[in-house]
């Protein structure tokens, strides 16, 4: 009788298996992107950078008919032009960290994302002689970022708005950026 319960139990476990395994829902997923895109918003910012590019890890976990999110990233924030003989910024880094949902809607999706951004920019001190000596500008603040894209199997296109509410040395700014999404998952 203990035999006929296991192989009815081990039967009915593979059948479930199985079924779940050609589901299109997966309970999480995780993938990388490349992303890129100029500049919008803050005048001042906009002035001196003209766009960011980098990567991120996307980490999603179903819930509903969507994914919860988690979005850390690396960016380059690339200057309009590079001039040696004034004082310019040389480059700055990026880093977001977002929470948000993936709403599916058929192939198409729409998120929005929440969370903290990091700035760093690097710049010529003016007061030293060598053009070598770099200061670094600290800032960052709350990000959120609204997106639309397209899910196409495993890759994913988007195209999202993103925005931080900066303050760098108690001064507050607002970099913006307008950004293309080309993702992988897993």
């Amino acid at each position: 009788m203990k035999k006929i319960l296991f192989v009815a139990l081990a039967t009915t476990a593979l059948f479930i298996t199985k079924a779940n395994a050609q589901k299109d829902d997966k309970p999480f997923s995780f993938g990388f992107g490349i992303e890129a895109g100029p500049l919008v918003g803050d005048k001042d910012f906009k002035h001196t950078f003209g766009g960011e590019f980098g990567m991120s890890l996307r980490f999603s976990v179903k819930a509903g008919p969507g994914y919860v999110t988690f979005t850390p990233g690396g960016m380059l924030v690339f200057p309009k032009s590079v001039n040696t003989d004034d004082e310019e910024i040389k480059i700055g880094t990026h880093v977001p960290l977002k929470l948000g949902y993936k709403y599916i809607i058929g192939k198409f999706f729409v998120m929005g994302e929440a969370g903290y951004s990091r700035y760093v920019l690097y710049t010529v001190n003016e007061e030293s002689e060598s053009i070598d000596d770099v200061e670094k500008l600290k800032g960052g603040g709350f990000t959120y970022a609204p997106s639309i894209g397209l899910n196409l199997g495993k890759f994913e296109l988007g195209l999202r708005y993103e925005s931080t509410l900066a303050k760098f040395e108690g001064v507050k700014i607002r970099p913006s950026l307008l950004g293309l999404r080309a993702g992988f998952n897993f």
